[in-house]
């Protein structure tokens, strides 16, 4: 049998697929949802064939981007090719919304028409209706805080983000499913009140390293040391939030806490 070092597995940079099977009372029909996050222009392989063939193997209906999936200190051909990799998938509808390193770039209206030049709906504030044969859903999308302040650490969460909640609240039909796509996780008091079904999100990284015995991330960006919304699935009321622990490679080391694909099944119960 072939023994793995401790090496290999503490700083394993392959991407896993974790999938989180759920069952609403509003699903009639199985749809298949694919999160990605906090990519920062990371490649896997020749034009992301590593993410593009994880994703055909699991063939989602749609495709949602939590952001950061472009990094202010990294050339973007890491996004451009994942963006022209998931063009080519068989049909799935997609949605992005901005993280923080978006903003940061300074060149946040030519990012997102990239990403609306490769067919991703961008989402700002706005909730979109979508026909999954037959299977109706709702997806609402808010921009990154920072969007709206220089201040990169968003003490205060600004009106303007609030506002856009709001509006996505707002733009909801009451009777479907509905999907919130944000960046950060730990807003979680407004996701309580936020009339979404399920909350999609990413930014922690998984706590960057993780420690085996307490199964719990070290540190995350806005929650600190030992960070209580790194990577998983959450309850917050009669709400379900889904954090990814992300893609991200360029930065930090990742310890025993390898780059991670989400996959979300709703299923007829």
């Amino acid at each position: 049998m072939k023994r793995t070092s401790w090496r290999t597995t503490a700083f394993s940079r392959a991407p896993v697929v974790r999938i989180y099977n759920e069952y609403p009372d509003q699903i009639t029909q199985p749809v298949k949802i694919a999160l990605v996050t906090d990519l920062h222009s990371t490649r896997y392989g020749r034009r992301q064939e590593v993410l593009v063939r994880a994703l055909r193997k699991y063939d989602p209906d749609l495709i949602l981007l939590a952001g950061d999936i472009v990094d202010d200190q990294v050339p973007l051909v890491g996004t451009r090719e994942f963006l022209a990799g998931i063009g080519m998938l068989p049909s799935p509808r997609c949605f992005y919304v901005t993280g923080n390193h978006e903003q940061r770039t300074g060149n946040l209206d030519a990012i997102k028409k990239m990403f609306t030049s490769h067919g991703v709906t961008v989402l700002s504030g706005e909730t979109r209706t979508v026909n999954i044969r037959g299977q109706l859903l709702e997806i609402g999308g808010v921009d990154d805080p920072t969007v709206f302040t220089p201040n990169r650490f968003v003490r205060r969460i600004p009106r303007q983000w609030e506002r856009q909640l709001a509006d996505c609240r707002d733009g909801l039909a009451g009777e479907r499913y509905s999907i919130l796509l944000t960046h950060r996780p730990e807003l979680t008091r407004y996701y309580r009140e936020s009339g979404f079904d399920l909350v999609v999100a990413g930014h922690a990284h998984g706590g960057q390293v993780r420690i085996p015995v307490l199964g719990r991330g070290l540190l995350a960006p806005h929650q600190g040391l030992f960070p209580r919304y790194a990577g998983g699935r959450y309850r917050l009321g009669r709400v379900t939030m889904i954090v990814s622990r992300g893609l991200c490679l360029n930065r930090l080391p990742r310890i025993f806490n390898p780059p991670e694909l989400v996959m979300i099944h709703l299923l007829p119960d």
